[in-house]
C-alpha cells in the first residue's frame, strides 16, 4: 500500500473514531490528510470503499494474533481476549456502527458471515482442547459451547454501543472491563483443575 492511501486510511480512522461515520465527509478526510479530495478520489471513490479498506485491516489485525494451543491454553486465552479488545477499540467506530455498515456493504457482509464461521470453527477447536486437558467440562446442554460462542461474539459486536448508552466517551477502561466480562464468563464451564488455573491467572 502507497503513503498516501495509508494517510487517508490512518486520518480517515481518526476521524470516524471521533465523529461516527455518518458525519465525516470526504472533503473532511482530505483536510486532515493534507491532500485534495481529487488526490483522495483516485484512491477511493467514495466513503464506503475507506470504510471497507479499515474494515479489511482490522480484520488482518486480528488474524496476526495467534493462540497457542500448549499447557499454558489458558493464559493464551485470557492473552487473546484482552489483544483482540485492544484492536476493536482502535477501531471502535466500525463496532459502533456495525448494523448500518453490514447493512450497507454486501461485500464486508458476507466476508464477516465467513469470518464469523471460521472463527467458531477455531474457538471450539480450543475447548475441545481444554476439554482434553482437563480444564473444561464435557457439555451437559446442547450445542452449548456453539451457543457461548454466540453470546460472547454478540459481546464483542455491541459491547462499545452498549457503553455509549450510558457514557458520553469510550475510554480505554472499556479495554480491561471487557476482558474481565469475557474471562469471567468462562468460569462456570471450568472443572476444578482449570478454575484453580483460573484464580492463580487472576492472582498473578
Amino acid at each position: 500500500m502507497n503513503a498516501t492511501k495509508q494517510k487517508i486510511l490512518t486520518q480517515s480512522l481518526s476521524l470516524f473514531n471521533e465523529k461516527g461515520i455518518s458525519n465525516v465527509s470526504l472533503r473532511a478526510i482530505a483536510d486532515k490528510a493534507g491532500i485534495s479530495v481529487g488526490n483522495l478520489q483516485y484512491h477511493f471513490k467514495k466513503r464506503e470503499d475507506i470504510v471497507e479498506g479499515l474494515y479489511f485491516q482490522l480484520v488482518e489485525k486480528i488474524d496476526g494474533i495467534s493462540l497457542t494451543l500448549s499447557e499454558d491454553i489458558l493464559k493464551s486465552f485470557f492473552s487473546l481476549a484482552e489483544q483482540v479488545m485492544t484492536i476493536f477499540f482502535e477501531y471502535h467506530f466500525f463496532l459502533l456502527d456495525f448494523t448500518t455498515v453490514t447493512r450497507g456493504n454486501q461485500k464486508i457482509k458476507l466476508h464477516y458471515a465467513t469470518l464469523s464461521k471460521r472463527r467458531e470453527i477455531e474457538f471450539l477447536k480450543v475447548i475441545d482442547v481444554m476439554i482434553e486437558q482437563g480444564l473444561f467440562r464435557k457439555e451437559m446442554l446442547e450445542n452449548e459451547y456453539q451457543n457461548l460462542f454466540k453470546r460472547t461474539e454478540v459481546i464483542s459486536n455491541f459491547w462499545f454501543s452498549s457503553l455509549l448508552i450510558q457514557a458520553d466517551t469510550l475510554t480505554e477502561d472499556a479495554i480491561n472491563e471487557y476482558t474481565l466480562m469475557i474471562n469471567q464468563s468462562i468460569y462456570p464451564y471450568l472443572t476444578k483443575k482449570g478454575k484453580e488455573e483460573y484464580n492463580r491467572l487472576m492472582d498473578s
